[in-house]
């Protein structure tokens, strides 16, 4: 498979679409922010299969860049109140201390953004991972940059040593969110990311919400912000208007 090595580089071999799912808060009955997704026109890939390959080619953060040069994209169209989620990889974030020119470049190129954009950390962190990104974590702060843990499922020894770096934002995986209304495991679990998630003072996104049962039994436990197919699907164009119950 010789001629799939190295695509990153060749002209637009797999181009890249990026498509926006809105993020509401059910209190102020608003679209509080937008998080980008990466989309792949072209078979045989789907993103996932892409975000693989390029690891294992060792182009992960040149890929992972590609897709937030085109995320950022939309900033100059959004309502100045409303903040946008990208999704960056471990490894890339633990590059962002670093000088380098493809780096810099793409910093500069959203300085007048960077308060409302908000980097959620993707579920490959590994433990031993941890002290490159602690420092990556510090680079977008010092940067105005926001931060979030994007797909917590679970309580571990990794959510514990991520929540002590104070994310902004703890955003809760579908795998966790769906059926929990009917679920008393997953309650139990949800509440118990509801606790670090107050020790660590960040705010709760309940991501994945499918059914108006679930979308419920999360408000009346307080949460607000919320995101997921029930309520607006990702779209190329962004959604202005409040989808609520």
């Amino acid at each position: 498979m010789a001629d799939k090595k190295n695509f990153i580089r060749r002209k637009n071999p797999f181009p890249v679409r990026v498509v926006y799912q809105p993020i509401f808060d059910l209190g102020k009955r608003s679209v509080i922010g937008y998080e980008a997704l990466a989309r792949i026109n072209k078979q045989p890939y789907f993103p996932e299969d892409l975000f693989r390959r390029t690891y294992s080619e060792g182009q992960i953060v040149d890929f992972d860049v590609i897709c937030l040069g085109n995320a950022f994209k939309i900033l100059p169209k959004m309502n100045k109140k409303t903040l946008l989620f990208v999704n960056i990889e471990p490894i890339t974030l633990g590059t962002l201390f670093r000088k380098g020119e493809v780096i810099e470049n793409l910093f500069r190129g959203i300085r007048r953004y960077r308060g409302r954009i908000v980097f959620e950390l993707t579920e490959g962190m590994k433990i031993r991972d941890f002290e490159y990104v602690k420092r990556g974590v510090s680079f977008l702060r010092r940067n105005g940059s926001a931060f979030a843990l994007d797909d917590v499922v679970g309580i571990g020894s990794k959510l514990f040593s991520l929540a002590s770096l104070k994310p902004d934002y703890i955003k809760v995986g579908r795998e966790l969110i769906h059926g929990i209304a009917d679920d008393s495991l997953h309650q139990n679990l949800f509440h118990r990311i509801q606790e670090v998630a107050a020790r660590s003072k960040s705010k709760l996104i309940a991501e994945g919400i499918e059914r108006k049962r679930d979308l419920l039994w999360l408000y009346h436990q307080g949460i607000t912000c919320i995101q997921g197919f029930y309520l607006a699907r990702p779209n190329s164009r962004l959604t202005k208007k409040f989808c609520g119950i």
